[in-house]
């Protein structure tokens, strides 16, 4: 009870705290500057202006007060409290001082704010719509430092590497990676220097001619971007797709595919079958393909199947914005175009393999048919095929010829490593102490991007015990760090087996 009462008390208080906020904006205590729609000096602000703008003010205090952390979760929806991704890009590096530089309707629901965090002058767009009487903050837009005298060559960047050492033998050419799927996205040059921060957002990819990234977000809305590799010109394409996802250039530059989410299953599923009344069934016991987390306790097998949204692919035309549906089924995700041919379209068919559509006829034609290969991608001559594979609970990177021929497995688990994993430790197991081995864990090599001119493949890899960023020959030869150098330090980057595209090496 003393708990419940203390929680009472601290929400009130709270409460209490954003209607202060609101009267002290209301009679000009606030140092925010006016609204832009606030010309008028005889316009006076409603209840609900005043009330959003302190909720994304007070919001903001808490990045900046360490005191205040435990607070900070007030002032969120359940949707941006329960993201990875949002806030915490936000604290990359920690926010020591904000500054209100403008705020306005965005739409009728929702109020935004334009504030310039310190460090390094980054810019945030705060999206606070109205929950349940109370105003929350209902999506963050981390984007670039402001532009000063509107030249180049004065505008602000976020040059997050130190002074590091190129590294040799990496090849040539410019990768932009995103940390994790909706987290930052990065531009480094192949060697391992000129780190900077672009951007954040799903699913990057260079243009053809290397001067844009195509990328996705899914907040304050799904939307289609693209954006200048120097950061500058971010643009909509279009928005309002469900789950927008995994963004292509076709080989020209003219047109980009999309994936989207649309019907289906969205939930996973938990399986429960009791092995001593399945025995007794005639057909056994059957687990699916998809199946993950596969385990029997006490007799009980036990495992987990993915959800079962359906996804379709559009295509958007860069000069007029003209959408176009492609008839590629309800299972088509991960798209990535041909560089070699404009009209060329790789992708992942859910629970069938990979198929390639022709953009000019219309039409589709798998290419295999194993489910175990996603998120494939094309060499830069069109003739090979990269996929992140999934393998007896593990993700691996297999190639092969674009017509599904002469597959190769590039990356696997030493035998060696293996079998320093495998030993017996002590364990309680229905109630007594026994010996029991200790689950062998394999590491898992995902993401391809082929470098510009074939030779070599970057992946993402946890084999150290965390993410990083990988090379290797095309023959899956000299695996090694790809930036040894230190450039990525301080970088952590996590890859979820949703299909993501973590890397996309360009020229």
């Amino acid at each position: 009870m003393k708990r419940s009462s203390r929680n009472t008390q601290y929400a009130i208080r709270y409460m209490l705290y954003v209607l202060l906020l609101a009267v002290m904006v209301m009679f000009g205590v606030s140092s925010a500057p006016a609204l832009a729609q606030e010309n008028a000096p005889q316009t006076v602000d409603s209840l609900d202006t005043n009330l959003a703008r302190a909720a994304a003010k007070s919001f903001l205090t808490t990045l900046t007060r360490p005191e205040l952390a435990g607070t900070m979760n007030f002032y969120l929806t359940d949707d941006v409290r329960n993201s990875d991704t949002i806030v915490a890009g936000l604290q990359n590096p920690l926010v020591t001082d904000f500054e209100i530089t403008a705020a306005s309707w965005a739409t009728d629901q929702t109020f935004q704010v334009q504030a310039v965090l310190q460090p390094d002058d980054r810019q945030v767009n705060v999206y606070v719509g109205k929950y349940n009487g109370r105003w929350q903050v209902e999506g963050i837009d981390l984007l670039l430092a402001p532009a000063v005298n509107n030249t180049p060559a004065n505008t602000a960047q976020t040059t997050v590497a130190p002074s590091v050492s190129a590294v040799a033998g990496n090849g040539s050419g410019k990768l932009v990676f995103q940390t994790q799927s909706g987290g930052g996205i990065y531009v480094i040059n192949a060697d391992g220097t000129g780190l900077k921060y672009v951007t954040n957002g799903i699913d990057p990819q260079l243009s053809p001619d290397g001067s844009k990234i195509a990328f996705t977000r899914w907040e304050p809305e799904y939307a289609l971007y693209t954006i200048n590799l120097d950061g500058s010109g971010e643009q909509v394409l279009t928005k309002g797709w469900r789950q927008m996802k995994s963004p292509t250039w076709s080989a020209d530059g003219t047109s980009i595919v999309f994936s989207w989410q649309n019907g289906g299953r969205l939930d996973e599923k938990e399986e429960r079958v009791d092995l001593s009344k399945a025995a007794q069934n005639e057909d056994g016991v059957h687990v699916p393909s998809n199946a993950r987390d596969v385990e029997i306790e006490n007799g009980i097998l036990k495992y987990r199947i993915p959800a079962d949204a359906n996804w379709h692919l559009k295509q958007v035309k860069l000069a007029d914005g003209q959408l176009q549906d492609l008839a590629a089924g309800q299972y088509s995700y991960s798209p990535t175009g041909n560089p070699a041919r404009p009209n060329e379209v790789i992708y992942t068919v859910g629970g069938g393999g990979i198929a390639l559509y022709d953009l000019s006829g219309n039409t589709s034609r798998f290419v295999t048919t194993d489910a175990r290969e996603r998120a494939p991608v094309f060499s830069p001559d069109g003739s090979r095929v990269a996929v992140s594979y999934w393998q007896d609970g593990n993700w691996e990177v297999y190639t092969m010829n674009a017509d599904g021929s002469s597959q190769q497995r590039l990356t696997s688990t030493p035998i060696t490593v293996l079998a320093e994993q495998t030993k017996l430790v002590s364990q309680v197991v229905d109630g007594k102490e026994r010996l029991v081995p200790v689950e062998n864990q394999k590491w898992n090599n995902a993401a391809p991007a082929w470098s510009p001119d074939g030779t070599q493949i970057a992946f993402v890899s946890d084999r150290s015990g965390k993410w990083e960023i990988w090379i290797m020959n095309a023959d899956g030869s000299n695996q090694r760090p790809m930036f040894p150098n230190g450039a990525l330090n301080g970088h952590s980057l996590n890859y979820a087996g949703v299909d993501e595209r973590m890397i996309s090496w360009g020229k």
